[in-house]
């Protein structure tokens, strides 16, 4: 296409075909087509016309066979259709043997890509839009007589040690990460996130059971002595159980707010525990659990002095970012990553 449209600006230009044949290396045939079809056509004139190209090898009833055996399952112990399960499973049925190319093929023009598989999850809840409209508007307008705390549990944190230490990065080469290691057991962390501060408590529970979370409760109302203290809680069991049910009757103070099924995403501490995955935890080595716990320990102080800020549900774009991004783009003191788009 570049070099049809240098022959027609040549051809503006009041050169001869010879002389754009001579300019641009090509024939003075080729010169004098495309300087027609323009001059017929227009744009349109240096596109290629159709053509019939080489005659079927399979008809059409062999490709539908095709599509109607990929969107189905495959054949017993395999999981996903592959081009070579196709060949054979044509041959099978009685049908022609057809090369992998050709599958590939009617594959990419039908834009079918059986090699791909994306996971999805529905929410069932029929109180789905109350729940989640409960959420946004205490997210917006948090409540005057206490305050409003988003908490849930980051479980099975593994404490593991790379076998050997890592190599750093050069020009021209990343960072080396050692890929074996070590298993020192797991860690399960309770955290509280203050929805109007973004201040974050955290808590090691050994094991992660509801005493461990009502002991977390407790904790907090201590820290929180005066108003209400409202939870922003997922349908985890341990905020659900019986033990539970019954403090929270017992301790009026507390207001649980559940988030719809499968809703995690409108919890505000997801994420802060995805931030401290990022920032803290990958791919460092930890030697025991003590030490995994001092590095969760330090970010959390870390994130209390210097990065604690609430964030903003806004309505429109990505729901939820920081109440004040602007002034983090300027001062670059926080990770613009520091964020997270919710759809709701």
């Amino acid at each position: 296409m570049a070099l049809r449209a240098k022959i027609v600006l040549l051809a503006n230009l009041g050169r001869n075909n010879s002389e754009i044949a001579d300019e641009l290396g090509v024939s003075v045939k080729t010169a004098r087509k495309w300087r027609g079809r323009f001059g017929q056509c227009g744009l349109e004139g240096l596109y290629d016309e159709p053509r019939s190209g080489r005659p079927p090898v399979f008809d059409t009833t062999l490709r539908h066979e095709v599509f109607t055996a990929v969107v189905g399952p495959p054949p017993e112990p395999y999981t996903r259709w592959t081009l070579d399960l196709l060949a054979k499973h044509l041959v099978d049925s009685g049908f022609a043997s057809v090369s992998l190319e050709t599958l590939s093929y009617w594959l990419r023009t039908a834009d079918i890509k059986p090699h791909r598989v994306r996971g999805w999850l529905d929410s069932k809840d029929p109180n789905f839009r109350e729940k989640r409209d409960r959420i946004l508007a205490l997210y917006r307008n948090p409540p005057k007589d206490g305050v409003l705390l988003s908490i849930d549990e980051k479980t099975s944190i593994q404490a593991r040690e790379r076998t050997r230490p890592d190599q750093p990065l050069r020009p021209g080469r990343a960072r080396r990460v050692e890929w074996e290691y070590r298993r020192h057991g797991i860690v399960h962390l309770l955290a509280s996130f203050d929805v109007c501060t973004g201040r974050v408590v955290g808590e090691f529970a050994d094991p992660n059971n509801s005493a461990a979370f009502i002991n977390f409760l407790t904790k907090l109302s201590k820290l929180y002595p005066k108003g209400k203290i409202y939870l922003i809680l997922d349908n985890g069991t341990t905020h659900c159980s019986l033990e539970t049910k019954r403090f929270f009757s017992k301790h009026k103070r507390f207001v649980p707010v559940f988030t719809p099924t499968h809703a995690s995403w409108l919890n505000q501490i997801e994420i802060w525990f995805s931030a401290l995955s990022r920032h803290a935890l990958r791919y460092r080595s930890f030697e025991s659990q003590d030490d995994l716990r001092k590095q969760i320990e330090a970010y959390i102080a870390h994130h209390n002095r210097e990065l604690a800020m609430p964030f903003e549900w806004t309505t429109k774009g990505k729901p939820l970012t920081g109440a004040t991004a602007k002034a983090r783009r300027r001062s670059r003191s926080i990770p613009r990553d520091f964020r997270m788009a919710a759809r709701c």
